[in-house]
Order: C-alpha cells, then structure tokens, then sequence
C-alpha cells in the first residue's frame, strides 16, 4: 500500500512537470516505480564534489545549496535550488562525477531518479528532450542575469546587484516585505559577488541603514 501512495506521489508530480509530462504514460509509470522520494535534514549533505554521478534529484519540498569549492578549499560558485527544479544539471549526459557539493538548507524532500534512466529517457523521448533544454535554457538564462549584475568594477554595487537578483529571482512577499525564503551567508553573498565577506557586510549594514533591507538570523528581507 505504501509503495503504491508513492508511486501514485510521483506520477502526479511527474505530470505536473513541463517535461516529463511529454513522456508516455507508461513510462511516467515506470519511472514512478525506480524513483525514491528522502526526506533530508536541515545540514545535512546530499552528495560531495567527485562523488560518482549516480543520481539526479527532483526537489519536492525544502531548499538545496549546490556549491563547488577549488583545491584550497575556498568556495567559488553558489546556487539554490527551489521546488520543481531537477538537479544537478551539469553533466547530466555524460557526467561521471558531481561538480557541485549539496547540503539541505532546511528539512527538505527529494525525488531521486538513477541518472542512467534520466539518460536514457533523454536519449529516447525527443519530446521530452525538447522540453528539458527549454528547462535547461531558463536556468542558463538566470546564470547570465547574474553573471550580467557582476560585470560592475565596484565591489559594493555588484552586491547590491547580486541583491537585487536576489529580491527578483527568490523572494517571496510577506505583508510588507519581501523575503528569501532561505538563509543567505555573507560567505556566500560575496562569492555571488565576487568580493569579500567584509564588503558583503558592510553594503548590507548601510542598505539596513537606508532602510531597503533586513538581515535577520542569515534572511535578507526587502522592504
């Protein structure tokens, strides 16, 4: 009986997806049947760097961080991950092993689907395939609004840039304000600006004082 809830889960979040939903309803039938669904703990890690590719994830609840670090160990990308997003994406063809870290930034569900049945549906459903680059263009797309929001020579204007990316891309509205709906490090506000910690801060103490912003408890909301 349980095992057929969650087949009956994942079916409807299936067709509730723009690609898959392009798939014959008896594969969406059979992937329902090899997919996983784990509930993850806030910290907890989902998979690290140059760990073998073995799975791609389907976010159902909860929000996921993807970071890559370099050999020293410094951090020098950041990403979230939202409800309904697939990830990772990069190597997802041929991939062997993950280029991003990811850690739960609260308690979170996931789908988890064998990456060689992803590839395999990528291979053989043109349809679905069509629409999973449309899937892939749009994240491209905002990889490149914020890449275009750091083109600025000033440290402090590219984080209230990357703020505003922020507020467009990820914030929810709250009464009065709008909230990102997960914690936001100064660590991670500079490597998405390209600066350091202390500038981070610093733009985010004066926008407090202009009263555009407020920094509670790692939430950036915008007033």
């Amino acid at each position: 009986m349980v095992n057929n809830q969650l087949e009956l889960e994942v079916k409807s979040f299936l067709e509730g997806q723009s690609d898959f939903a392009n798939l014959p309803s008896s594969e969406i039938t059979r992937l329902s049947q090899v997919i996983r669904k784990k509930k993850i703990r806030q910290g907890q890690w989902i998979f690290d760097q140059e760990d073998e590719f073995e799975y791609v994830f389907l976010m159902k609840e909860g929000h996921v961080k993807l970071f890559s670090m370099n050999l020293e160990g410094d951090m020098t990308s950041v990403s979230y991950i939202v409800p309904q997003m697939v990830f990772p994406l990069r190597g997802i063809l041929q991939g062997r092993k993950y280029c991003y870290n990811a850690v739960a930034m609260c308690t979170s569900e996931v789908y988890i689907l064998p990456i060689k049945e992803m590839r395999k549906i990528i291979v053989h459903h043109y349809a679905f395939t069509m629409a999973f680059m449309r899937r892939m263009e749009h994240r491209l797309h905002r990889s490149e609004k914020l890449l275009e929001k750091t083109t600025c020579s000033s440290a402090a204007q590219r984080v209230r840039q990357v703020l505003d990316y922020l507020n467009e891309d990820y914030a929810q509205t709250h009464g009065t304000v709008k909230k990102v709906p997960f914690k936001i490090f100064l660590k991670d506000l500079a490597v998405l600006s390209a600066t350091t910690s202390e500038t981070a801060g610093s733009v985010i103490k004066a926008m407090k004082e202009e009263k555009k912003v407020l920094y509670n408890n790692k939430i950036i909301s915008f007033i």
